[in-house]
């Protein structure tokens, strides 16, 4: 029995070592502490050749993986025009969380009106394994613990699917997780499904041009603002060190000094920010 679980662990491994797949997740999460409800939305695990990965919105998924076909179809012509659907407001998320298998590095870019902040970092997360295991979407799981941004976290991870991944930032256990939520019950993912596709986002940045490269910290910190005043973002602009700031221009079809469209701006992005009150990392874990 030893043997031939032997070769069926490394028959599964060489059927999803290098192959490229496409995990869905449904995402349901209490905006605020004492919300009575949840909020839903869907989210793509892109992992590409088990190296890399990305995690984001279903929504904005569908939105880069166009934007890309686009940029790349224009570049292989060298002529035309070029024309995007964006459907971000359509999504609570904006954010793009990579990973390096390789490295263990992980990006986080989250884009704040014309703005995209990237963010490289290292998470450590340490697992606690349980004897405990269970069935998932006909896959065998098995139990795993640990605590990450101030809160603790059930996984369910499958070997089935030897692909050290998961949703947003969790990595790291033997096999894919399909599953997890936190003690609280205030963040839940559960994997819908897995498909084996080649997905690529990689032209998603495409057009923008301010982009701020920073730690964790100082991140933390503009977000932070962002949330009391998010027309603060409008103050901010990058030169050519990515490190100083100078004071913005006209952008989004209105004046960023002009009071009224601030104030305009701070309303619509208040009521926004309604939906994500409560954040999944209550401390900042990754340096």
């Amino acid at each position: 029995m030893k043997i031939k679980y032997y070769f069926l662990s490394i028959f599964l491994f060489g059927i999803f070592s290098a192959q490229s797949y496409k995990a869905v997740y449904a995402f349901k999460w209490k905006p605020q502490k004492n919300a009575i409800e949840y909020l839903h939305e869907d989210f793509a695990l892109l992992i590409n050749e088990n190296k890399t990965s990305e995690f984001l919105s279903y929504i904005k998924f569908k939105s880069d993986s166009a934007k890309t076909t686009v940029v790349n179809n224009f570049k292989k012509a060298g002529q035309g025009s070029m024309s995007f659907d964006f459907k971000y407001g359509e999504s609570k998320f904006n954010e793009v969380i990579s990973k390096n298998y390789t490295n263990k590095e992980i990006q986080f870019e989250k884009q704040l009106h014309d703005k995209l902040f990237v963010v490289k970092n290292n998470c450590k997360i340490n697992w606690k394994i349980d004897a405990e295991k269970d069935k998932f979407l006909g896959y065998s799981v098995q139990k795993a613990t640990t605590e990450f941004g101030g809160r603790k976290w059930t996984a369910w991870f499958s070997t089935d699917i030897p692909i050290q991944d998961g949703p947003y930032k969790f990595s790291g256990l033997a096999g894919l997780i399909l599953k997890m939520n936190d003690s609280e019950n205030e963040f839940i993912y559960e994997m819908r499904s897995i498909t084996k596709e080649v997905n690529d986002i990689s032209e998603r940045n495409f057009g923008v041009f301010n982009t701020i490269k920073l730690n964790s910290g100082k991140f933390h910190k503009i977000w932070e603002e962002y949330k009391k005043q998010p027309s603060s973002i409008f103050n901010y602009q990058t030169s050519s060190d990515n490190d100083a700031w100078m004071a913005s221009y006209t952008i989004g079809g209105g004046d960023p000094n002009d009071k009224k469209y601030r104030d305009n701006y701070d309303k619509k992005t208040k009521e926004f920010l309604k939906n994500v009150e409560n954040p999944i990392e209550l401390r900042n874990d990754c340096q």
